[in-house]
């Protein structure tokens, strides 16, 4: 028994240690014990008994779930229970899967929130179109007037010259009463800033609320809300409330004087509104929670007889030839591309079938929709259904919960983005893709293995292996036969393949500036964005010319971008860069036999297909698994390590709306943020007067 007076030191050492609960740690913890259980069952499992080795069967449960698609063994020669457990750990492991996952618990999460609420304002709350004139009995707004106190900290200089400390929260008041019993609130006005600290607000969150930040964050920053309200000048009530606040904010979807700043985040709310901005979120996610798994077992169950129903009726023999069934071999291709993870059952991969039109076609659009399309693909479906709606009293409500989801995708989901944000994910990824494709057609000139193919399969060739060396993991042609700068190439796109849906899912973060640190002032131009340079022109004009546009201040959407750039390039490299060390050291005996066969290129392609989870590999000669196969326990151990970190880069930060649950908190953010942005406005347009102005 452990004595009284040690259990609460104890104990708080043990919370010292212990990481956070929440969505990245859980994440971790998911992608661990689960190969490590599936492990020992697949390590069980080998005929004859122990054939396959336990670091073998690991790495394989690894490289399965993450989707890296390197496999240590072949595929082949598996029996069907092994391959069964590879199948699974396939889609257990895929990004939509999980994020079906967040969506069902925030789900839950509203419903309990909601469950207390009484059946009148229930229904009110959910539909989202609550109006101030159907404003509760036991709450009333307080037409009391400002208060004003004086502090030395904080001050801030009003219209009029004077100077007040200004708190952006609600401040909750006692209503008058005769009566003892009485437990009836109300809520000041959110369009009357109170100036001064209220003591209600010291008693809210003594723990923090946001304990991890972005990658890239100062640490310095206090990256949660504070328990005292903050400072805000008096001048920005005109600013951004009003009638400016009112058309550009919340009215769309529920009465509100509050308003909508960058990334979607809500401030200027009274805590009835956040209500019914959680009403609307409520339904928004249910109505995700089923479109996504609709069209996540949709395209799974099309692919699966698509490629199994083709393979069976086509070419069974070349399935056969490994003693595989044809419409089993084509199922695991299905899966496999959806989850962009590149394992096959066939020794050859797709070298096998590089002259058949509908798999290259099927399994190319499947590794599109399965991953570096699938925002695009899924706002399309919400869009279209948007647009297909009857415009009928009936479907008001689906009409602005369709609405919200297309205008604020964020605070609902991770990888739903705005419209803006989509056609740039478009554009990067078709840009990308096109380079790959055309370096691959240039190199080929002169290489006989690709040569020898017709031209028109060349062509589609060229085009299957740009969209599959980028996250697919599939190989058309041998890939050591292909020139060395065409390989190069290949490393660099493995390296930043997961960089277009990652800043773009972090750039449309709610928290991006809490994230990162940093903070923009509102700047005036959204209704003034063609005074902007293009956002490609300004990427290009800084990272390749070197030059920043005069308008384009610390605070603006390029400069936010450049920092999620840099911060994840500087935090990968690490990783890489360590591994490929650690490797090379440990396969210098390999390197001294054969320097050609474990050249330090080919570790540092291994080591960037892992961490990037694509799975194409150059191989070894005489064996048909990855070339990790030849490798040492040890590199075999580093990799499958690669392997788990690179499959989290792609997650978005700790401090993301679309994967926390809803409370107090995250109001309280919100408003503090729109404090800070304010803020910075005020000091901003201070640093623009002309001299001698004040």
């Amino acid at each position: 028994m452990i004595p009284g007076e040690w259990r609460r030191p104890l104990g708080r050492f043990i919370m010292a240690v212990l990481p956070p609960c929440n969505f990245i740690v859980l994440h971790y913890a998911y992608f661990i014990l689960t190969p490590l259980i599936c492990s020992a069952i697949f390590w069980g499992l080998s005929t004859p008994a122990r054939s396959v080795a336990y670091v073998d069967s690991l790495f394989m449960c690894v490289s399965a779930m993450t989707g890296a698609g390197l496999n240590s063994v072949d595929l082949s020669s598996l029996n069907s229970f092994q391959q069964s457990i590879l199948f699974a750990l396939l889609m257990l492991g895929h990004a939509i899967l999980i994020s079906i996952t967040v969506l069902f618990v925030r789900n839950r999460a509203f419903h309990s929130k909601f469950k207390g609420i009484s059946k009148n304002r229930a229904p009110q709350w959910l539909a989202g179109r609550t109006s101030e004139s159907h404003r509760p009995s036991d709450l009333r707004v307080q037409e009391a007037p400002v208060d004003v106190e004086d502090h030395e900290d904080g001050l801030a200089t009003s219209k009029d010259g004077n100077k007040a400390n200004v708190t952006a929260q609600p401040v909750l008041a006692e209503t008058p009463s005769h009566q003892d019993n009485d437990d009836r609130i109300r809520w000041a006005d959110d369009d009357q800033l109170t100036i001064g600290v209220r003591q209600s607000h010291h008693n809210h969150h003594a723990h923090r609320v946001f304990p991890i930040v972005g990658v890239g964050a100062r640490l310095d920053l206090n990256n949660h809300p504070r328990d005292v309200t903050p400072n805000l000048p008096l001048y920005e009530e005109e600013k951004f409330g009003g009638l400016k606040g009112i058309l550009r904010g919340t009215q769309k979807y529920f009465t509100s004087k509050g308003s909508v700043s960058r990334n979607s985040s809500f401030h200027g709310l009274t805590p009835a509104e956040r209500d019914k901005l959680g009403g609307v979120e409520y339904k928004a996610i249910s109505f995700l929670s089923v479109i996504v798994p609709i069209y996540w077992l949709g395209f799974l169950i099309l692919g699966i007889v698509g490629m199994g129903g083709w393979l069976e009726a086509n070419h069974p023999e070349i399935p056969r030839a490994n003693g595989l069934s044809p419409f089993w071999t084509g199922a695991f291709f299905a899966v496999s591309a959806f989850v962009n993870s590149g394992m096959s059952l066939l020794d050859a991969n797709m070298t096998a079938l590089q002259t058949n039109t509908y798999p290259l076609l099927t399994m190319g659009m499947l590794i599109l929709a399965g991953n570096t399309l699938y925002p695009c693909f899924l706002r399309f479906i919400v869009w279209t259904m948007r647009r297909l709606m009857p415009d009928r009293p009936l479907w008001n409500s689906w009409r602005v919960t369709l609405d919200f989801i297309l205008d604020h995708p964020r605070r609902v989901y991770t990888n739903l983005f705005p419209a803006r944000h989509t056609w740039y994910l478009m554009a990067s990824i078709i840009i990308l893709n096109g380079i790959d494709w055309a370096f691959f057609e240039l190199l080929a000139i002169g290489n006989q293995e690709i040569e020898s193919l017709p031209t028109g399969y060349r062509v589609l060739d060229g085009l299957f292996q740009a969209l599959a060396v980028r996250a697919g993991g599939f190989y058309v042609v041998t890939i050591s036969g292909l020139r060395q700068g065409l390989l190069v190439l290949y490393v660099l796109m493995m390296y930043v393949s997961a960089f277009p849906v990652l800043v773009t899912m972090r750039n449309t973060n709610v928290y991006e500036e809490r994230s990162l640190g940093i903070y923009s002032h509102d700047e005036e131009v959204e209704e003034n964005n063609s005074k902007h340079p293009n956002f490609f022109v300004s990427l290009f004009r800084h990272h390749v010319l070197g030059r920043q546009d005069s308008n384009t201040a610390e605070g603006s959407r390029s400069y936010f971008v450049h920092q999620q750039l840099r911060s994840q390039l500087s935090h990968d490299i690490w990783w890489v860069a360590m591994a490929v060390l650690l490797i090379a050291i440990a396969e210098s005996p390999h390197f001294q036999k054969d320097p050609v066969g474990y050249s330090t290129f080919n570790i540092i392609f291994e080591v960037v297909s892992a961490y990037g989870c694509v799975g194409v590999s150059v191989g070894y000669p005489g064996k048909n698994s990855s070339f990790c196969g030849s490798w040492h326990t040890i590199s075999k151990l580093i990799l499958a390590a690669v392997t788990l970190r690179g499959r989290h880069r792609g997650l978005p930060v700790a401090i993301d709306r679309a994967v926390m649950l809803p409370s107090e908190s995250l109001a309280y953010a919100e408003e503090e943020d729109a404090a800070l942005r304010r803020e910075q406005t005020r000091t901003y347009g201070m640093d623009k007067m002309p001299m001698g102005s004040v």
